[in-house]
């Protein structure tokens, strides 16, 4: 009886580290991946390559094979909404957001 205890145990604690895991992948993924999309879209958008950086943002998350659930532009700034899906049962999506846009500059000039 012990034997069985200890491998259902052992498969418990194997599948809650594999859960775990998998969201870390997971949510890694979703912020490099908002990251990257937010950062195309607004260098596309600052060089006039694209003239709707959502649309532009959207067609890279299908490439990704994410989902785009938000994006937004305020002047030359995008920010998007990266979604991931996840293998875990509880948590079947995770979500990340990124802002990318042009630094403004320093209007004092250069420091001697």
């Amino acid at each position: 009886m012990a034997g069985v205890m200890l491998v259902m145990l052992v498969g418990v604690a194997l599948s809650a580290t594999a859960c775990i895991g998998n969201l870390v992948v997971c949510q890694n993924r979703a912020r490099s991946l908002a990251d990257l999309i937010a950062f195309d879209a607004a260098y596309a958008a600052w060089h006039g390559w694209a003239d709707d950086p959502c649309a532009f943002a959207g067609q890279l998350a299908v490439s990704n094979s994410v989902a785009l659930p938000d994006c937004m532009v305020q002047s030359d700034d995008v920010q998007v909404t990266v979604a991931v899906d996840t293998a875990v049962p509880l948590t079947p999506r995770v979500q990340r957001t990124a802002l990318a846009g042009p630094a403004e500059c320093d209007k004092g000039g250069a420091s001697e």
